[in-house]
C-alpha cells in the first residue's frame, strides 16, 4: 500500500464516482480503479460497494477510511513541518472567523497579508464559534479568529486585541454622554440569535435572563448578522450593544447614536486559535503581527476597562 492509493480512495469517498475521482487525481479512470482494487486485495477487505449508484462505502470500509483520513492529515502535517524548517511561506492557510468580527476585521488585514505572502493561498470562512472549534479539532481549519477564551485543552489561544462595547440607542433623540450596564432598558434591547458568541457575551455582561427579554410578546426577531440586527434596531426604535470595530462602519449620523459605557467599560478579547499540533508557527506569527498592526491604531486603549469572560 502507498500514499497515492490513500489519495485515490479518499477522492472516491468524496466524489462517489470513479470518473470524477480520477479527474480530480489527474489519472485515468482505469488507473484509479486498479490501484483501489489492489489496495482492497492487499488488506482483504472491500471498501466500496461498486454495485450501487453512486458508489457506496461498506461497513468495514468506514473504519478503514477513518484511519486513512488520519494518515492523510499526518502527511499534510509532515509536509508543513518540512516547509517550516526550510523557511518556506507557501501552501494553504484555512481560516475560520466569527461573523460578528469578519466584516469589520477582514478588510483591515486580508489584502495586506495576501500581498506580503503571495505564495500563500488563504481560504476564509465565516463560521460560528462552535463550528470553528469543531473544524480546528478535525483539522479542516488551520486558524480560527474569534472571541476568547475558549478554555479547550485541544486548542491553543493567542490574544490579538481587546475591543470595548458601545451602546447603540435608537429609542430616543436625547442621547446620553455615557451609560452604565445597570441603566439599560432591557425591554428595548435586541440581540443576535442563539449560536452567535456576541449574544452570549452581551448576556454575560448584562446578566440577562429569558424573562428580562420579554419585550414584545408578539415579536420574535432572530438576527443572523450584525447588519440585520442594526436594521431591525433602527426600525423598532430599540437599542443594542456593538463591538467597537463594528461601529466604525456606521455613518456619521448613526455614530451619533453610540454611547460609551461608564467605567469599568465592558470589552471582548479577539484572538487566534489553532490546534495544539499546528506546525505553521512562522506563518501564524506573521498573521498575528499583521492583524495587531492594523487594529492597534483604531481601538482606544483604556487601562480601566473590564473584560467580561464569555461562556
Amino acid at each position: 500500500m502507498n500514499i497515492q492509493q490513500f489519495n485515490y480512495i479518499l477522492a472516491l469517498v468524496k466524489l462517489k464516482h470513479f470518473e470524477a475521482a480520477a479527474d480530480a487525481c489527474f489519472v485515468a479512470q482505469s488507473t484509479l480503479s486498479t490501484m483501489i482494487n489492489k489496495f482492497e486485495d492487499e488488506i482483504g477487505i472491500k471498501i466500496f460497494n461498486r454495485k450501487t449508484k453512486p458508489v457506496s462505502i461498506t461497513v468495514e470500509g468506514v473504519q478503514i477510511i477513518n484511519r486513512l483520513r488520519i494518515i492523510q492529515k499526518e502527511m499534510d502535517a509532515l509536509q508543513n513541518v518540512i516547509q517550516e524548517l526550510k523557511g518556506e511561506m507557501i501552501g494553504e492557510l484555512r481560516i475560520g472567523i466569527i461573523p460578528t468580527t469578519a466584516s469589520d476585521l477582514l478588510p483591515l488585514f486580508l489584502s495586506k497579508f495576501a500581498s506580503d505572502f503571495p505564495e500563500i493561498k488563504m481560504i476564509v470562512q465565516e463560521l460560528t464559534t462552535f463550528d470553528i472549534q469543531k473544524a480546528l479539532k478535525n483539522r479542516t481549519l488551520d486558524v480560527g479568529i474569534l472571541a476568547l477564551p475558549l478554555n479547550d485543552d485541544e486548542l491553543i489561544e493567542f490574544d490579538l486585541f481587546s475591543e470595548p462595547f458601545l451602546f447603540y440607542d435608537c429609542s430616543t433623540s436625547k442621547i446620553k454622554s455615557a451609560i452604565s450596564i445597570q441603566e439599560l432598558d432591557y425591554s428595548k434591547l435586541w440581540l443576535l440569535e442563539e449560536g452567535h458568541c456576541l449574544r452570549t457575551q452581551v448576556q454575560n455582561i448584562c446578566e440577562l435572563s429569558d424573562k428580562s427579554q420579554e419585550k414584545n410578546a408578539n415579536i420574535e426577531f432572530k438576527a443572523g448578522s450584525l447588519d440585520s440586527l442594526l436594521r431591525f434596531t433602527r426600525a423598532s426604535k430599540g437599542v443594542t450593544i456593538l463591538p467597537y470595530l463594528a461601529s466604525l462602519s456606521l455613518s456619521k449620523s448613526e455614530q451619533k447614536k453610540l454611547v460609551p459605557f461608564k467605567l469599568p467599560t465592558p470589552v471582548r478579547s479577539i484572538g487566534l486559535v489553532t490546534h495544539k499540533y499546528f506546525v505553521k508557527t512562522k506563518l501564524l506569527n506573521q498573521l498575528q503581527v499583521t492583524i495587531r498592526q492594523v487594529v492597534a491604531p483604531l481601538i482606544p486603549h483604556n487601562p480601566s476597562t473590564k473584560q467580561f469572560k464569555p461562556l
